[in-house]
């Protein structure tokens, strides 16, 4: 559902009460490094100096977790280049023409007494050229509907395609509340820190007695409880 944005205030919700979502946090669309490679849900990632998403250690500056069930995500204009979504142009199907039959009446016949009645046509149905004629015009204008629809399922394909492409140049990057990260053996408490695998990022739980500031400054959040999966569930870390 889109919602215009109001010409005087730029604004294009209000509310008086609480909006409840079933998401858990708040993301960002971030665009991805042109290296980047496929990003899963709850992956530990950096942040390079141009604001883009990369999976190795050496282009990162700061890490974040990408969302698993967001539920606000800021950023939504990734799609601007690819316009907007096209309109149907085909209209409804033609209909199906039905043949005029001859209209009759009973008319009685002059001279006769008591009277006789005899069916007369009093309005006359399609000839056969003209049941033709109208069959050809469904036929064609059939066709052309038909085209207009084909028409419409290549824009459509075509627009998807380009929408599809430009949804995976980003990534929703959790940047507050609570998500899970793809790292097992933790205990509540401890803080996710980011570390080098091989040239890409893993996480690693550090106790609290344990955390030296550099960890604590890197790391992507605290984990609050496991997911049944063995995952750690964290609080995002605010930078």
């Amino acid at each position: 559902m889109n919602v215009a944005t109001h010409t005087v205030t730029g604004s294009s919700i209000r509310t008086g009460g609480t909006v409840n979502t079933s998401g858990n946090d708040y993301a960002e669309y971030i665009f991805k490094s042109p290296i980047c490679g496929v990003v899963s849900p709850g992956q530990i990632v950096g942040i390079t100096a141009d604001n883009t998403v990369t999976d190795k250690w050496a282009d990162a500056i700061m890490f974040s977790i990408k969302s698993t069930a967001p539920s606000f995500v800021g950023g939504d204009s990734w799609a601007n280049e690819v316009g907007q979504r096209p309109s149907p142009q085909a209209g409804p199907a033609p209909t199906h023409p039905l043949r005029s039959k001859d209209v009759v009446a009973k008319q009685a016949v002059p001279g006769t007494n008591p009277p006789e009645y005899e069916d007369v046509v009093t309005e006359t149905g399609d000839s056969d050229d003209e049941w033709a004629e109208k069959q050809e015009a469904f036929a064609a204008a059939l066709a052309a509907h038909n085209a207009a629809v084909l028409q419409d399922a290549e824009a459509m394909a075509a627009f998807d395609a380009a929408l599809e492409a430009a949804r995976q140049t980003v990534d929703r990057i959790a940047i507050a509340g609570r998500v899970p990260v793809n790292v097992l053996g933790t205990q509540p408490g401890d803080y996710i820190v980011p570390v080098q695998d091989g040239a890409g990022i893993k996480g690693i739980a550090v106790h609290e007695d344990d955390l030296s500031m550099k960890q604590y400054l890197q790391a992507v959040g605290r984990v609050i409880s496991i997911e049944p999966d063995g995952r750690a569930y964290v609080m995002v870390k605010a930078v």
